[in-house]
């Protein structure tokens, strides 16, 4: 069987903000940030449902992750 649909773009740099931003949300909603990315929140939410933007986005948290234990390491020597 072949695939469906015409193959899938990569991610735009507003894309990858609006991964970016849901990582580091700082209290902001789903709608603020659909709002600095200027698109609506369905759009925002449709990425979301992309396999290539959930994994953008998982790269992002585990990057945040990264930092802030390496932040605690410093602290702590």
């Amino acid at each position: 069987m072949g695939k469906r649909g015409p193959e899938r773009q990569p991610l735009t740099p507003i894309q990858k903000f609006a991964a970016f931003r849901l990582v580091y949300r700082n209290g902001a909603t789903m709608q603020d940030i659909a709002e600095e990315a200027q698109v609506s929140r369905m759009t925002l939410w449709k990425w979301q449902q992309r396999e290539d933007f959930a994994k953008h986005y998982e790269q992002e948290y585990r990057n945040m992750v990264q930092r802030l234990r390496s932040r605690g390491r410093r602290r702590v020597r």
